[in-house]
């Protein structure tokens, strides 16, 4: 009888090859560990730099410059809230539902209606309206166990963006 292994899907294992597979370096010890490192600093862990760099079996200097240039091209570990629950909406919901929540999200900053309100009550209720819009059937209950939010949150963020969609406000 032959049995299939499948590889553990860990959000770690899934940052660090979407950066590998973004960057386009493979097999370079010190680029891993650089990855390794800002991968867990993303997911909250708290690994220092060198027990990785020892990990891997190289210098720290090495991986502190990978580090450095992995940062200049724009791949940083404190990614924005907001930017990590839109990837959760387009990995669950598709490109079209994730860029109209994310065009909704820019209206609303800009008429500084977001001010003060968490990103995951704000993501969830634009996912509401944006869900509606592309014809899926989607209430507020769902979209705050979702996002980890009490539905009256979203109800309440959804009465308030209407006035600003509509422009009452």
């Amino acid at each position: 009888m032959f049995s299939y292994w499948q590889r553990r899907e860990d959000p770690l294992t899934r940052c660090i090859e979407d950066v590998v597979f973004n960057i386009g370096v493979e097999g370079d010890k010190c680029f891993l560990a650089a990855v390794e490192y800002l991968c867990k600093k993303r997911l909250g862990e708290a690994t220092s730099i060198d027990k990785i760099a020892v990990k891997y079996g190289v210098s720290l200097l090495c991986v502190y410059k990978w580090y450095a240039k992995l940062y200049q091209e724009g791949v940083r570990y404190p990614r924005d809230r907001v930017e990590q629950l839109l990837e959760q909406v387009r990995g669950k919901y598709g490109v079209a539902i994730a860029e109209e929540v994310k065009n909704l999200y820019n209206f609303l900053k800009s008429k500084g209606a977001l001010d003060g309100l968490k990103p995951e009550g704000v993501i969830a209720a634009l996912l509401y309206y944006a869900a509606k819009k592309h014809g899926l059937r989607y209430d507020s209950i769902r979209t705050a166990e979702e996002f980890g939010v009490h539905p009256e949150t979203v109800e309440k963020n959804i009465v308030i963006f209407q006035w600003y969609l509509h422009g009452k406000i």
